[in-house]
């Protein structure tokens, strides 16, 4: 009789955190030996060739510049200079007075000014640099101008947006260290442009632009911005490409941002996006996602482990039958109460690791108490966070209001004159369908649609007929929504 596999018990393994940078610094292991590269996003990035990297919250985009910086951290030809923006007034820098008249163009060339910089501080801080005299003087003259080192720009927004700034620097003319003249933003991009062009370096640089999944836009200020920082991220990659200069700058940005920003040339990165899109637009399998969370599974068990090596972890520990509504096998079970998003995954198994810590097949019920741990609380929160503060004129007391009126729903089916009894004129109907369609691009609700004879439900990450946002007919609730309110199915 051949005996069970001896696999490690599920609370020894490690399948990562739900914050990239909380896993960074607790599990660096996890994101080095054990990380995925999902679409080869990390490589691309590290070669040049990725410049804008695109997908929901919690699909990795934070996790490949981690990888990255981890995998970096010892080489001294390899430089990734990490910008979060998520508590950057991004709006602010419409109103800066570059050196131009306000609008579309003067904001590009603002955040063309600071990323320029940032690229600058990084190539003459790169010890293998060939930097002449006067880019030294430069250098030295942005730091006094407290430009680069360590700036803390926020502060000086508010004094950029009231006049037009002029900052001393060395001048052109021979190279003079005596000489200064004074020049506006707009002039020192040019002044920048010459410096960068005359460092020569056999290192790659890297300025990663994060942080952008902490806001949602909300005002015609923060689109401009965005749609401003997307076009100074092409154009300063084609003049550094077009100098032979290895380095890029590279902007991690949600889809549905990414598809709203007014923009002349986010169609121009087509070549150089990466989208992280682990459903597959509904085609997906949720093959890579159990591969990604068996990659660190397997890199996290002890080198003191004596039993079974770890392989498929579906079939070392979800392999048992169950009778869960439609549901016969744990794994896909598990990714009905997920948005495909690794983020979704990882947080469910940690669930799991609390109820069933063994290293024996988990049972029916262990994975039903799991999913329920994981819809009230994470799933929940998720939802709460995707809500607060991101739709205009809607306070958190209305956000409350509006939560409230799903839960008390009879049925996951809906649609939005049902809602509105509840909300007793607490809300207006457009602020109703601006909530809705929050919900539905965080991948909480779905929308149904008709076509011919067929219905067809759409979530953000998984459609199967063309997949818009309509308040025409009926909404889909998620499982876990299900779940966690008790909700007729």
């Amino acid at each position: 009789m051949t005996s069970k596999p001896n696999y490690p018990k599920l609370s020894d393994l490690d399948f990562g955190n739900i914050d990239a940078r909380t896993e960074a610094s607790s599990s660096p292991n996890l994101l080095v030996d054990g990380f995925y590269d999902f679409e080869n996003a990390a490589y691309r990035i590290a070669s040049g060739d990725g410049w804008v990297l695109i997908g929901p919250k919690g699909s990795g985009k934070s996790a490949s510049f981690e990888h990255l910086a981890l995998k970096w951290g010892s080489v001294p030809n390899r430089h990734l200079t990490r910008w979060e923006l998520a508590s950057f007034p991004v709006s602010d820098v419409t109103t800066l007075q570059v050196g131009s008249s306000p609008g579309p163009s003067s904001t590009r060339a603002a955040w063309e000014f600071l990323l320029l910089l940032r690229i600058f501080d990084s190539l003459i801080n790169d010890q293998e640099a060939k930097v002449a005299g006067s880019e030294a003087r430069l250098h030295r003259a942005l730091i006094e101008a407290g430009l680069v080192g360590e700036p803390d720009l926020r502060a000086k927004l508010f004094d950029w947006s009231k006049t037009m700034t002029r900052f001393r620097v060395p001048s052109a003319n021979q190279g003079d260290a005596v000489d200064s003249v004074e020049l506006t933003a707009l002039q020192l991009i040019g002044d920048l442009h010459r410096a960068i062009g005359n460092v020569r370096t056999p290192s790659r640089h890297i300025l990663a632009i994060d942080g952008l999944d902490s806001f949602f836009v909300q005002t015609d200020a923060q689109h401009e911005s965005l749609g401003a920082l997307v076009d100074a991220t092409y154009e300063i990659n084609s003049f550094l490409a077009g100098i032979s200069l290895s380095s890029t700058v590279v902007i991690a940005i949600r889809n549905d941002m990414f598809e709203r920003i007014p923009s002349t040339d986010s169609a121009k990165l087509g070549d150089h996006a990466i989208e992280l899109d682990w459903g597959r637009s509904g085609k997906g399998t949720g093959d890579e996602l159990w591969d990604l969370v068996g990659r660190k599974a397997k890199t996290s068990v002890r080198e003191s482990f004596t039993g079974s090596a770890l392989g498929d972890m579906r079939k070392a520990y979800l392999a048992n039958d169950i009778r869960i509504g439609r549901f016969t096998d744990i794994p896909t079970y598990f990714l009905r109460y997920t948005r495909l998003l690794p983020r979704d995954l990882i947080a469910l198994l940690n669930e799991l690791k609390k109820v069933h810590g063994g290293n024996h097949q988990v049972s029916e019920n262990n994975a039903r108490a799991a999913v329920r741990m994981y819809s009230e609380t994470y799933f929940i929160r998720e939802v709460t966070n995707g809500l607060s503060r991101t739709v205009a004129d809607v306070s958190q007391d209305q956000v409350n209001i509006f939560m409230d009126s799903l839960r008390a729903l009879s049925s996951r089916y809906f649609s939005i004159g049902d809602l509105m009894p509840e909300i007793d004129d607490q809300l207006s109907r457009s602020q109703v369908r601006a909530l809705l369609k929050q919900l539905f691009l965080i991948g909480a609700i779905g929308v149904q649609q008709t076509k011919g004879a067929s219905v067809h439900t759409n979530f953000v990450y998984r459609r199967s007929a063309g997949g818009g946002f309509s308040t025409s007919g009926s909404f889909l609730l998620h499982n876990c929504l299900v779940e966690a309110w008790n909700l007729n199915w």
